[in-house]
């Protein structure tokens, strides 16, 4: 990574046609402590004086972008990765690019990311006396498209501005009966369904009733483990590394226990 003057490091990463700055902030015990950044034109953004509301342009050099950019914490022991969600903040997914793209090939390494879940909805759905369908929705390839659903080459050079190429799976049991074979197996199912897609899963859902209601669909990835936490003083234009840093590692701590409990499941 490049040296930078405050003795941070940093280096680009892209992720599909976007470049980010990852910059290691800190690296003690096993944690690492990064910024994500992404470079944006400063002709969107203004300074804005509070009390006279009178705005002005963002003094910049040529050779600079505007950042918008997120925290993150990442703990090498647990393989656990932490974040603050930020409106507008760059994608997490760049964390990943961080290790495919700044590790030689010939070490055979690659990471994955994939979200925790509580088991709270979980044991909801293994109480229910009929599980009836699971969606999964993926981002791919477009040749594994073409694959798929059969579109030869120049029908599929024919569609334009397309923004996500997506594929959704769905299983679906006979009526009033459960796919699954055990309760257990959901559970299986999603873990392995995480482990293979990682940020690339965009929509993971089951329809599930018992015998005396109407089925219902649960969105699944709506039960990540997340924290709301206060960062800093009321000021908000006010906070700091640190700031930044203490939220993060205090609550990934208070927290750490029960996210090794769920990464497991």
């Amino acid at each position: 990574m490049q040296a930078l003057a405050n003795g941070h490091k940093a280096m680009n990463i892209t992720v599909s046609s976007s470049r980010y700055v990852i910059e290691v902030i800190s690296n003690e015990d096993h944690r690492a402590f990064i910024k994500i950044g992404q470079q944006n034109p400063s002709n969107t953004v203004a300074l804005r004086d509070r009390t006279t509301l009178e705005t002005e342009s963002v003094p910049m050099k040529e050779s600079q972008l505007l950042e918008l950019y997120t925290f993150c914490l990442i703990d090498f022991e647990t393989g656990i990765v932490s974040y603050i969600g930020i409106n507008g903040a760059p994608r997490i997914s760049a964390v990943r690019n961080l290790f495919d793209q700044g590790i030689d090939r010939e070490e055979n390494v690659s990471a994955h990311l994939a979200a925790i879940m509580t088991n709270d909805i979980l044991d909801v759905l293994v109480k229910k006396h009929i599980i009836s369908k699971l969606s999964v929705t993926v981002a791919v390839p477009e040749d594994q498209i073409l694959s798929d659903i059969g579109l030869d080459r120049e029908s599929f050079d024919s569609v334009r501005n397309i923004k996500t190429r997506m594929i959704t799976y769905k299983l679906v049991g006979r009526r009033n009966k459960n796919i699954f074979s055990s309760s257990g197996k959901l559970a299986e199912m999603i873990a392995s369904i995480k482990m293979k897609y990682g940020d690339n899963l965009k929509g993971l859902s089951a329809n599930a009733k018992d015998f005396n209601e109407k089925s219902q669909p649960y969105d699944l990835l709506q039960y990540n483990f997340t924290k709301t936490v206060i960062l800093g003083r009321d000021d908000s234009g006010l906070l700091t590394l640190d700031d930044f840093k203490e939220a993060l590692v205090q609550t990934y701590t208070l927290y750490k226990n029960e996210l090794l409990k769920y990464s497991r499941v």
